[in-house]
Formats: C-alpha cells, sequence, structure tokens
C-alpha cells in the first residue's frame, strides 16, 4: 500500500481514528520517510515474542509504526510471521500484472519525451521487475481507497500534515525526536531522509486528488518530473493495473492487514 493506504487501514483497526490523517499521518508513514523498515521489522518480532510472553506496552508513536510495519509484512511476506522473510506475499503474487506491461510502460514514456533515462539500462531486469512490479501493485491498490478520501477532511489534514515535512529543520527533528523516542535507527544518510521528506512536502502541495501520490511514488523511483503530463501517464498506467486486480484476493489482503493492525497476535508463528 502507498500513502493513503497506509492511514486507511490503520483507521479501519481502530487503532487511531481519523486523527490518522492529521498530525499523525507523518508517524504512521515514518518507516518510509525514515527509511528504516529493517529496524521497524526488528521491533515487529520483539513485540512478537514479548505478547506471547504476557503483555506489552507501547506509546501512540510505537502503535502507528507497528500499523505501518505489519501491513508491509503482510503484503509483502503474508499474514504470518515467519522465520525468514519470503517473498509469498500479495504484491509478489500480483506483480505480474505490472511486469507484463512494464517495457510497453517505458517505452512510451521515453517517446513522449516524459523521460530520457531508460531504468532498463542502470538495473538488472531481476531487481527491476521486482521493484516496479511490486511497488505498482501496491500504488494501484490505494486507489480503492483514494475516491472515498477526496475533498474531505481526511485529505485536508493529511496535506497539512505532509506540508511540515518542506520545512528541512522540522523534518530533520522530527526524525531524531522519534528515533530517540523508539530506541530506532536508519541506516540511510541524513542527505536522503532529507530529499524524502522534501518530496513527500512537495507532494502535499502539488497533488490535484489524492490518487497523485500513488503516481509521484513511481515516479520517484525513476527520478521522473513531478509535472502533470507524467503524473497523468504513470495514474493511466495504474489504473490499468488496479481494474485487472482481483477484487476478491484484494478484500481479502485488507481484511488481513486490518485484522493483523487490530490484533497483533493474529501474526504468531515461530519466529
Amino acid at each position: 500500500m502507498d500513502i493513503i493506504g497506509h492511514l486507511a487501514v490503520i483507521e479501519h483497526a481502530g487503532i487511531e481514528g481519523a486523527e490518522v490523517w492529521q498530525d499523525d499521518a507523518v508517524l504512521a508513514l515514518f518507516p518510509n520517510l525514515a527509511h528504516c523498515h529493517e529496524w521497524a521489522y526488528t521491533v515487529l518480532r520483539r513485540a512478537a515474542r514479548q505478547r506471547e510472553e504476557g503483555g506489552i506496552e507501547q506509546s501512540r508513536t510505537e502503535k502507528l509504526i507497528e500499523g505501518h510495519i505489519i501491513t508491509d509484512w503482510v503484503i509483502h511476506f503474508g499474514p504470518k510471521l515467519t522465520p525468514e522473510a519470503q517473498r509469498t506475499g500479495w504484491a509478489y503474487q500480483e506483480m505480474h500484472l505490472a511486469t507484463e506491461r512494464m517495457d510497453r510502460f517505458f517505452d512510451r514514456a521515453l517517446a513522449m519525451g516524459l523521460t530520457d533515462r531508460d531504468p532498463r539500462d542502470h538495473d538488472t531486469r531481476d531487481h527491476l521487475e521486482r521493484d516496479f512490479g511490486h511497488t505498482s501493485v501496491e500504488c494501484a491498490l490505494d486507489f480503492r481507497v483514494g475516491s472515498q478520501v477526496a475533498n474531505s477532511h481526511r485529505e485536508t489534514g493529511l496535506k497539512h500534515s505532509l506540508a511540515r515535512l518542506d520545512d528541512p529543520r522540522w523534518a530533520a527533528g522530527l526524525v531524531k525526536d522519534v528515533l530517540a523516542e523508539a530506541d530506532g535507527y536508519t541506516k540511510e544518510p541524513d542527505a536522503v531522509l532529507a530529499r524524502t521528506m522534501a518530496e513527500y512536502g512537495a507532494w502535499a502541495t502539488s497533488i490535484e486528488h489524492p490518487e497523485d501520490f500513488a503516481a509521484l511514488t513511481l515516479c520517484t523511483r525513476f527520478d521522473w518530473n513531478y509535472d502533470r503530463r507524467t503524473v497523468d501517464y504513470v495514474l493511466d498506467f495504474l489504473h490499468g493495473i488496479e481494474r485487472d486486480l482481483d477484487e476478491g484476493r484484494a478484500e481479502e489482503l485488507v481484511d488481513q492487514v486490518v485484522a493483523a493492525i487490530a490484533d497483533p497476535k493474529r501474526m504468531a508463528s515461530a519466529v
């Protein structure tokens, strides 16, 4: 899932209400902003063991980060925690819908002059297909909630929350404070974090519809411009994928994600 999908499942799981679309949005999206998924997965496993031993106390920040990383785990690796992460989850099962269209997608973008840099010249085929494929289907899944968020107080709150990231001092302070509170870490340098924060901050004031977030996520993978022509091209591609998603499997996935966030013990396995 992408930006609006992550927030929607956290709200539906009931660990927060509509406020997750407001100031708390940056906390719910923190693993993306701080590139700290490795640490967050470690914490998820530790929390699972602590729950088995009798209980765990978490701050609001920790619950929101856990909600995000549970979503990522279920989508990528399945509804149960396993000793080793295996790419067998929904995103990898469905990514063929994107990879089958990938060459045509890049060929057209080059022919239209949207970019002069072919991603296929700068990556291995296996890695490019995996990255492009699973990202595309996750972004397309967000369209299932985009229309519900558009022109609502949720969209307004989200844009206001993300816009704060356009202030580099505020953004750097957010990373420092959250990692300190949660005893977390990221392996990315400050320059990478600053770029990501600035991107999210810029998106908040440039989108015309919440669905644009999904297109911009794909654009940033390839350093494509965020102009309207490029965004609309990517949106058209993602809508084609969304139309071909198996509705039953997509609904089952969302139900699994929401249930796991609401009750993380459901993910218990041999960890």
